[in-house]
């Protein structure tokens, strides 16, 4: 009977789970309609997320949008230097196929392909820092270049792999792209947010959630906060 009950009890935890993914996900996409909104929608989504993973799940609907309010400002101005940085790569990667120069075409092309990356490592960790962390735009910009290179392996590399692995199924299959807009988008974010709490939770003071952690492990003692970074946890997403 026990037995039953138990797996009943994960049966019903894994479709609620599901359920908060999918709304989570229309939230995301409704409010990226705007486009100019993305990054907001982008952080207010690892908020949600990597409060489910260390506290368990809640109201996502509110957690969203207060999240997606406190963060609207530096979110969204990130987001538009991200947009106008791949707006430029993009015209001089078209440029430099279309010149047919030779060598020196292709060498701009490998270079604009690095920096391409660049910004996507800036970018992987800037929206999860926006959700979790306190601090000026310039600090946020500073801790998320720290740790796309300081955590590179395994963090940095598994992230972008989940996000990058997400894109190439979508495009190459009719049916992995329906089920990234019933709930990819947040399902990724998901599985990120793993990877982000791990990094995070070596910068802030955080104490064990009851007897076996799902991050720290059993028994963990609280962790100390690092000095040497300009890091203040959040209250959102706590």
């Amino acid at each position: 009977m026990n037995h039953e009950l138990a797996y009943d009890n994960a049966i019903l935890r894994f479709l609620n789970k599901v359920t908060d993914l999918v709304v989570l996900n229309l939230l995301f996409l409704v409010t990226s309609i705007p486009i100019f909104t993305i990054g907001a929608s982008l952080t207010a989504m690892h908020a949600v997320n990597l409060r489910s993973i260390r506290y368990g799940d809640g109201y996502v609907i509110r957690q969203y949008f207060k999240a997606w309010k406190e963060n609207f400002l530096q979110a969204t101005i990130s987001w538009l230097i991200f947009l106008a940085a791949g707006l430029v790569l993009c015209i001089d990667y078209r440029f430099w196929t279309v010149s047919k120069v030779g060598t020196l075409g292709r060498v701009e092309q490998v270079v604009l392909i690095a920096i391409a990356i660049f910004f996507w490592m800036l970018a992987t960790w800037l929206f999860p820092l926006l959700a979790k962390m306190r601090g000026s735009l310039k600090e946020q910009f500073q801790n998320a270049l720290r740790m796309s290179v300081a955590y590179f392996l395994p963090y940095t590399i598994c992230t972008m792999a989940i996000a990058g692995g997400a894109a190439y199924a979508a495009i190459r299959n009719v049916g992995a792209l329906i089920i990234l807009l019933v709930l990819g988008f947040s399902l990724v974010s998901y599985l990120q947010s793993f990877f982000f709490y791990r990094v995070f939770a070596k910068h802030i003071d955080e104490d064990p959630v009851g007897e076996c952690d799902p991050l720290y492990g059993y028994g963990a003692e609280p962790k100390k906060t690092d000095s040497g970074d300009n890091i203040r946890r959040k209250g959102t997403a706590e």
